[in-house]
C-alpha cells in the first residue's frame, strides 16, 4: 500500500492542476490560487514521501512530470491566455493571446529534458515549472485582485515578450540551485538563505506580484552563485 502513496499525492497534483484550469477558463481567480497552491503542496509531497518510505519508482517519476506537465504547463499557459487576452482593445479578434501557450510547449519541453538530464539530482538546469508556474502566478492574481495597476506590465506586447523569456529560461543551460538542503548551513547554503530573507519583504510589501518578483530574485541569486563559483 505505502508504495502507491507517493503516486497518489502525484495525482491530487494533476486533478487541482485540471480544477485550475477550469478556474481559468470561467474567470473564477478566487479558485486558481488555491487550486495551484494544492499542487504545489502535492508535488512537494509525493517525492518526500517517496524518499521518506523507500518507494522512489521510474513509473513515479515519469507520472509526477506528466502531472507537472498539466499543473505547471498548461495552466500557466493559461493564465497567460487570460491575460494577454484581457486587453479586448488590442487583442479583439487576434491571435495573440494564444502566445501564452508558447509557456505550455517549453515546459513540457523542459520536463522531458529532466527526464533524461542526469545532471540535474541535486540542482536544475534552467528554471523549474513550478517556480514559472508561481511567477505566472503572481502576475495572474495581481491583475484580477487588482492590487497594484501597472498598465504598461500588462500590455499584451510586454506579457508576450514575458513568456518567451520563461521559456528560453525553462530550457536554457543556465544552473541554478535547488532549495532542497538545511537553510540554517550558511556555508552551503548561503543563497538559499539569502533568498528566504529576501521573500518575506517582497510578499509583504508586493502581495501576489511578490511571488514574481521572488522568482525573479531566485534568478538574479542564481546568477550570483553561478558567476562567484566560476570565480574561485
Amino acid at each position: 500500500m505505502k508504495k502507491h502513496l507517493p503516486n497518489a499525492f502525484t495525482l491530487l497534483n494533476l486533478f487541482s492542476g485540471c480544477c485550475a484550469i477550469i478556474a481559468c477558463l470561467q474567470d473564477n481567480f478566487t479558485l486558481v490560487p488555491i487550486f495551484i497552491g494544492i499542487s504545489l503542496f502535492a508535488d512537494f509531497l509525493d517525492g518526500f514521501v517517496a524518499r521518506a518510505l523507500h518507494v522512489s519508482s521510474e513509473l513515479g517519476g515519469e507520472l509526477d512530470s506528466l502531472s507537472d506537465v498539466v499543473s505547471f504547463g498548461v495552466l500557466p499557459g493559461m493564465m497567460l491566455y487570460k491575460l494577454i487576452g484581457s486587453n479586448t482593445a488590442f487583442c479583439c479578434n487576434n491571435i495573440l493571446p494564444y502566445v501564452g501557450f508558447v509557456y505550455a510547449l517549453f515546459a513540457s519541453l523542459r520536463l522531458a529534458k529532466f527526464n533524461l538530464d542526469t545532471r540535474q539530482t541535486e540542482n536544475f538546469i534552467g528554471l523549474n515549472t513550478p517556480s514559472g508556474a508561481l511567477f505566472v502566478l503572481g502576475l495572474y492574481a495581481n491583475y484580477f485582485y487588482k492590487i497594484f495597476n501597472i498598465s504598461i506590465l500588462y500590455h499584451p506586447i510586454s506579457l508576450i515578450i514575458i513568456t518567451i523569456i520563461l521559456a528560453y529560461f525553462m530550457v536554457a543551460e543556465f544552473s541554478m540551485f535547488s532549495l532542497k538542503g538545511n537553510p540554517f548551513d550558511w556555508k552551503k547554503n548561503k543563497y538559499r538563505v539569502l533568498l528566504l530573507i529576501f521573500a518575506v519583504p517582497q510578499i509583504i510589501f508586493l502581495n501576489w506580484l511578490g511571488l514574481s518578483t521572488i522568482i525573479l530574485s531566485y534568478i538574479i541569486f542564481a546568477y550570483l552563485h553561478n558567476s562567484l563559483n566560476k570565480a574561485t
